[in-house]
């Protein structure tokens, strides 16, 4: 499937890194193919405990349309495998890592469901603007990397926003099953800190 979509391999050998690259840029590169989940969660860690129960809201509605997103990335790696492009002798690589199924990027996925999750349910738009950007960096840095093509991006961004917009549609159906549970469980576990 990679080598037969139109201009993905090609796009693929415009944005991997060349034989001799930057060394900053390739450490730039890692820790954002590496870490920038990481980062996102820490944030949203401490806008969880440091915001109002909206707040709270907002994030379970994103932490929902991950949930869809990577259900959805785990079903099409089970269908099918798709090849790496180091496992296809396509470009440099340089970071390290298994051979396992591409399309889509779990990476990327992950970080654009909770970004549009958070800008189509226009709450948080900041938060989730810098966590659509962290996540382009990421598919960026993942190709530059050579451990992914620039389809398993474009499908990512896909199943993301789609998982997003039901999350949103269906955010209004979740308040006995999800939001006040979640919302009282919350209340309990930071009892002590309060006091």
């Amino acid at each position: 499937m990679e080598m037969t979509f139109p201009g993905n391999v090609s796009l693929f050998h415009l944005i991997n890194a060349s034989a001799e690259p930057s060394a900053a840029l390739v450490l730039i590169a890692t820790v954002l193919a590496q870490y920038a989940p990481w980062a996102a969660i820490a944030v949203l860690v401490v806008r969880w405990f440091r915001g109002p129960c909206e707040t709270r809201r907002a994030l379970m509605v994103a932490g929902v349309a991950l949930a869809l997103g990577l259900a959805v990335n785990f079903a099409i790696a089970f269908a099918t495998y798709t090849p790496r492009p180091f496992e296809l002798g396509i470009g440099h690589t340089y970071l390290s890592h298994g051979q396992e199924t591409s399309f889509p990027s779990d990476h990327a996925t992950f970080l654009w469901s909770l970004g549009f999750g958070l800008l189509l349910g226009r709450t948080l738009l900041w938060l989730g603007g810098g966590i659509f950007i962290l996540g382009l960096a990421t598919a960026w840095a993942r190709v530059y990397l050579g451990v992914h093509f620039p389809l398993d991006m474009a499908a990512s961004f896909g199943v993301s926003l789609l998982a997003a917009g039901i999350a949103v549609a269906a955010s209004g159906k979740m308040d006995r099953i999800l939001f006040q549970p979640v919302e009282r469980l919350n209340a309990v576990l930071l009892r002590p800190f309060v006091r």
